[in-house]
């Protein structure tokens, strides 16, 4: 492998960690919840679970994106399911890579941190990964408004 295609497959990693106010098994439910993902992840709508499978790895799923004016629709598919820890799933749209939540309960509640690993578009070559690179601190502050919203409705399902 030359040094051009191993700078071409560095991803992009977009983590961010927060306290929620509600034991796992509550903010595993609403992350599986897929058609309501737009409830607390506010850049993404349209979410639709492709076929009969709600649970388990090969769950699929789409789902309209839109970060810093580029808008795309994402394919996911679920390649790890290990309630109420680990949540992996597998992007298979235009951009690439896994979105990993792992959740840790605390006395607080649920320690929960999502890491995307991203890669570009390989049509778009060298242009894509230094413009996926740029969105890196965008998504960043994208991610942790998404759980900010997610930690409101952790807490108001956890007292009800």
């Amino acid at each position: 492998m030359s040094g051009d295609d191993r700078h071409a497959r560095r991803p992009v990693v977009v983590e961010v960690l927060d306290t929620l106010p509600g034991p796992p098994e509550v903010v595993w439910e609403l992350l599986t919840d897929w058609e309501h993902q737009g409830d607390w992840m506010l850049e993404a709508s349209g979410f639709e679970v492709s076929g009969e499978q709600r649970e388990g790895v090969g769950v699929e799923a789409k789902a309209t994106v839109r970060i810093g004016g580029l808008r795309t629709r994402d394919r996911i598919r679920v390649s790890m399911w290990e309630p109420p820890r680990i949540l992996v799933i597998d992007h298979l749209g235009w951009v690439k890579g896994a979105g990993e939540i792992q959740l840790v309960p605390i006395r607080e509640g649920t320690r929960m941190r999502w890491r995307e690993t991203l890669f570009a578009p390989r049509i778009l070559g060298p242009v894509g990964r230094i413009g996926l690179r740029l969105l890196a601190p965008l998504m960043q502050r994208i991610f942790q408004r998404d759980l900010k919203v997610l930690r409101g409705l952790v807490r108001l399902r956890a007292s009800s």
